[in-house]
């Protein structure tokens, strides 16, 4: 890619032909499949099937541990993906994934993370086994500070301060007490909850991405470059949009339902926003964009989008997620002088 190219990044290419399928809803969370799109994809193993296959360890960067890294072996010889917000279980604390990356086969990688169990610092494992899913709020915020680390240090580095607010505010929006703070607590306290969602959300044949929304209003889209991938992710992925369901009172007053048309507009939307390359810790380069109402991070590999996510930006006091205007509307805002405009 040219630096002409880099400067003009769009989604477009990735998002072009996206078919957008029947939402499917479970109490408050409603989801909308996104199938078809641009076809070239990568051979990968995802992360938590190479953990189980002994493919991959993951463990401490050393004796004395560093909480924003982890050492990742991939011992195999198939690139292995790690996704955004997975959470990695054990060692001295948990984390979860500050971007994906995608581990070249036979390699060592410093990846970057967070802690998301800020009272531990001892051991419990030799190395990591896969968690659950980060809740798309959490995942939000750290996409925020990791966009702006990337830029101004190359760094994928979060706020881990912020990080662990968010944890804490799960835990306390969902009535759990947890002796060292783990997010993991929160999916072990209300396992029968989060079940709930994801056994009545199965997943829906052949669908490559999904947005999730809560009482009508957007709080997450996650796009793959193989439908393979999500399914093999699914019942993960679903656990932590489960979590931002779980925080969302059932009766506080819906926004409406989101529909079909809601989601064209945001692929409308997210294929006109211009992206960064950042450089990455595996293959790749990690797209970072930034919007008004909407911000994210694309893991792209030549021509391949491997794993597309965004979600509302919004401040870290606010609970709801917000709505998109199709760009006609976003146009119309702009005639009337409106400037660089915030939908809502």
């Amino acid at each position: 890619m040219t630096r002409a190219e880099h400067n003009t990044a769009t989604l477009t290419p990735f998002l072009h032909g996206v078919d957008i399928g029947k939402a499917i809803g479970h109490l408050n969370l409603t989801l909308v499949p996104l199938r078809g799109g641009r076809r070239e994809h990568l051979d990968y193993v995802p992360g938590s099937a190479a953990i189980a296959a002994g493919m991959l360890t993951i463990t401490e960067v050393s004796d004395g541990g560093s909480v924003p890294e982890l050492l990742a072996v991939n011992e195999g010889p198939a690139s292995i993906l790690l996704l955004d917000g997975e959470e990695l279980v054990g060692a001295k604390q948990n984390r979860i994934l500050n971007t994906s990356v995608l581990l070249p086969p036979k390699s060592q990688t410093k990846i970057p993370v967070s802690c998301v169990e800020q009272g531990r610092w001892h051991s419990v494992s030799a190395g990591f086994k896969s968690g659950s899913h980060s809740h798309a709020r959490l995942r939000a915020h750290k996409s925020r500070d990791v966009t702006r680390n990337l830029t101004a240090t190359g760094q994928a580095l979060s706020d881990q301060s912020r990080v662990w607010e968010e944890v804490a505010n799960l835990s306390h929006e969902t009535a759990v007490q947890s002796p060292t703070g783990a997010m993991s607590d929160v999916v072990k306290q209300h396992k029968g909850s989060i079940d709930g969602y994801v056994n009545a959300l199965k997943y829906p044949e052949g669908a490559c991405g999904i947005i999730a929304a809560i009482n009508g209003r957007f709080i997450a889209l996650d796009v793959m470059d193989r439908a393979e991938t999500l399914q093999a992710v699914w019942d993960r992925l679903l656990s932590g949009y489960a979590m931002d369901a779980l925080m969302t009172s059932r009766s506080q007053e819906a926004a409406g339902t989101f529909t079909a048309k809601g989601a064209k507009a945001l692929l409308e939307h997210l294929a006109e926003i211009p992206c960064k390359p950042c450089p990455t810790v595996g293959l790749g380069e990690d797209w970072r964009f930034e919007a008004a109402d909407v911000l994210g991070q694309a893991l792209v590999v030549g021509k391949v989008c491997v794993h597309l996510s965004a979600f509302p930006n919004e401040p870290a006091d606010h609970r709801d997620g917000q709505s998109i205007q199709p760009p006609s509307a976003r146009r119309r805002l702009r005639r009337r002088g409106g400037g660089e405009e915030t939908v809502y």
